[in-house]
């Protein structure tokens, strides 16, 4: 009887798949129409595969996506203005926003979706509202940040990994954009009767300026470094900076 039932449920869904309804299945197949129906629309849907795992330690967790052009955002971000805090059972990331831009927030809130699909993900407002905290939990949140460290990022090293080298290095527009994003600033520079846009990131680590400095220079662009900031302000890399990073609005 129970191998009849398998067979009938695969002929039940190869009729399915020929487009036929319900009623005719159950007609054909002398099955009650209500299994069919839970047949075509399963109620219990896994909500993550059983073998899943995390693709930098191996280790069992729910499925991680690496897309180079969210992660290398979602590092900037993270180097910018994010921080790390471990829990009983999981590890919470914490980005710190500017509420006044809620582009920025939301997209940084889809990123996160994106990249820990299956994990908790969401945003609490903070300092009466002048900033909004995007927030994730995950078991492996160090090993998608290993730049996570005891005290701040600008009191100790801060180098990436080879692989996320290689993924800032395929996306290197969207780690400015996430740098911008989280510690940057677009603005107008007036100069005596000039005016004219600039952009703006500024960080206590030399590392992460660092960072930033030889992503620019990869592609081409002219950043003026001083101690605690680099700055861009050629006419033509602003140009290329709003088309490919955007102003922060």
């Amino acid at each position: 009887m129970f191998v009849r039932t398998i067979e009938t449920r695969a002929e039940a869904l190869r009729l399915v798949a020929a487009g036929l309804n319900d009623c005719e299945i159950a007609r054909r197949l002398d099955v009650p129409r209500t299994t069919i129906r839970d047949w075509r629309r399963p109620r219990y849907v896994p909500k993550r595969p059983v073998d899943s795992s995390c693709p930098l330690c191996g280790a069992r967790s729910r499925p991680i996506v690496l897309e180079a052009e969210r992660y290398a955002e979602l590092l900037g971000l993270y180097l910018g203005d994010g921080h790390i805090s471990n829990h009983a059972r999981s590890q919470r990331l914490r980005l710190f926003l500017d509420a006044k831009y809620p582009r920025i927030v939301d997209d940084a809130e889809a990123i996160l979706r994106a990249t820990l699909p299956f994990n908790r993900v969401g945003r609490i407002a903070a300092e009466e509202g002048r900033m909004t905290i995007v927030w994730a939990y995950s078991a492996h949140l160090t090993c998608l940040f290993p730049q996570h460290g005891q005290g701040k990022k600008h009191e100790r090293p801060i180098t990436l990994e080879p692989w996320q080298g290689a993924l800032v290095d395929a996306a290197p527009w969207a780690f400015l954009r996430g740098c911008i994003r989280s510690d940057g600033c677009v603005f107008i520079n007036r100069t005596g009767p000039y005016e004219y846009l600039s952009y703006d990131f500024s960080n206590h680590s030399e590392d992460i300026l660092g960072l930033f400095e030889r992503t620019c220079l990869a592609l081409g662009l002219h950043p003026r470094r001083t101690p605690r900031r680099i700055r861009l302000n050629r006419r033509e890399d602003v140009a290329r900076l709003v088309e490919q990073v955007g102003r922060k609005a």
